[in-house]
């Protein structure tokens, strides 16, 4: 049934108040490119603010599985929300002195970066904490990308209406104030989060990588991620220049650009949320829209007309959403509980820690050598990547009907 997750209090709680901050963070991060831009004038330093974002999920983001999996991830998450506030509240207030510098961004994303590495898999693992039905996991899990891609097309939207009106410091304000009812529901949300033993951190994680190692379904789905991380959306950070080209007001442009990819991602989350492809169909899907993904990425960067973009980048934003919620999805019904906090870190990780390289490249190609061999390094860069995982799903699947004929044989363990 579509939307059944909502029939769960908690899920309909933290849905909503999560709901209100991502609206928040999404009209700081368009703020935030827009004023990097305006200070320096580089897409280089555009690029390397997504790195220093992104950079300690590298160090702390498996970490923060453990530590998802052996304490309450309620305050987990709690304690980030608190830390993204206090960074978006320094930054208001140094827009409102005039003292804002681009050290000063560079610090904040880095503290934004530590908490997202502890909040993010905790905030992926508590989904099924949420339900007392879990049978309703696969719609709770599209209803989350639903949320965060209907944030992604309303954010930007505003931010670039209030950018255009007020400046930017209304949105970094916004944003601070946007955690607050996200914190309040946590405080009183149920605990049903079944806990792993404490133990060194080393053998934990040791534990969580023998068990993706032995499911190579879940290993090509976070290989996957990965490559999407990478060469998919690394676009993001090169938006503000994108719009500077297309549009003579470009905080207003941006944000009509950055509506469109939520437009899309809203289109694709939303179609997941009415009807889950069955897992027979469910690879294939993958790896078709992440093809399609990297066709309208190579197209970004030849497309010269304001309308055309805003369709191409659609296309874009849908077919991003669609592959990695599918990836989560089938990620979420194979992971045992014990595991779950440690395996979704993995997942973070692999859609955070390659994020940063992927900022850093795009902004140097755009540097050197123009928005068109950009555009096109990151789709070819995602076509090739979905060929080699249809290579690797082929083989699993050879491998598991081989496995299956031999046991029917009595040939194998005995």
């Amino acid at each position: 049934m579509a939307f059944e997750a909502f029939q769960e209090r908690d899920y309909r709680l933290f849905w909503t108040s999560q709901f209100f901050s991502n609206i928040g963070s999404w009209m700081q991060a368009v703020a935030q490119g827009w004023l990097v831009y305006h200070l320096t004038d580089s897409p280089f330093l555009l690029g390397f603010v997504g790195f220093a974002n992104s950079l300690p999920t590298i160090f702390l983001m498996l970490p923060g599985g453990v530590v998802a999996d052996s304490f309450d991830r309620r305050r987990v998450i709690s304690a980030s929300q608190w830390a993204q506030a206090l960074c978006a509240l320094f930054l208001a207030a140094s827009i409102r002195t005039h003292q804002i510098s681009t050290w000063q961004i560079f610090v904040a994303a880095i503290v934004v970066g530590i908490a997202v590495s502890f909040s993010a898999p905790a905030y992926q693992a508590m989904v099924v904490d949420l339900l007392d039905d879990r049978s309703r996991l696969p719609n709770a899990v599209a209803m989350n990308s639903l949320q965060f891609n209907l944030s992604r097309a309303i954010g930007p939207l505003l931010a670039g209406v209030t950018l255009s009106a007020y400046g930017s410091f209304w949105c970094f304000f916004f944003n601070a104030i946007s955690f607050l009812p996200l914190i309040w529901v946590l405080g009183r949300l149920r605990d049903r989060q079944h806990r792993s033993e404490r133990g060194p951190m080393v053998s934990q994680l040791a534990e969580g990588f023998r068990y993706v190692l032995r499911d190579r379904v879940v290993l090509i789905l976070l290989a996957i991620v990965g490559a999407a991380s990478l060469f998919g959306y690394p676009y993001l950070s090169i938006m503000p220049m994108i719009a500077r080209s297309l549009f003579t007001d470009d905080a207003r442009g941006l944000g009509v650009l950055m509506g469109g990819i939520g437009g899309g991602a809203l289109a694709g989350s939303l179609a997941l949320s009415l009807r889950m492809p069955s897992r027979r169909w469910i690879a294939s899907i993958i790896l078709i829209s992440l093809v399609i993904f990297g066709v309208s990425l190579v197209a970004v960067g030849y497309v010269r007309s304001q309308t055309a973009m805003t369709s191409v980048l659609f296309v874009c934003g849908a077919a991003m959403v669609v592959c990695v919620a599918l990836c989560n999805t089938s990620i979420q019904r194979r992971v045992p509980d014990a595991m779950r906090g440690r395996v979704l870190s993995m997942y973070t990780f692999a859609f955070y820690a390659f994020l940063p390289f992927g900022n850093l490249i795009a902004g140097l190609i755009a540097e050197h050598r123009g928005l068109p061999m950009t555009m096109f390094t990151l789709g070819g860069g995602l076509i090739v990547s979905a060929g080699i995982a249809w290579v690797a799903i082929w083989v699993e699947r050879s491998r598991r009907h081989a496995s299956g004929s031999l046991e029917a044989r009595g040939e194998v363990n005995g």
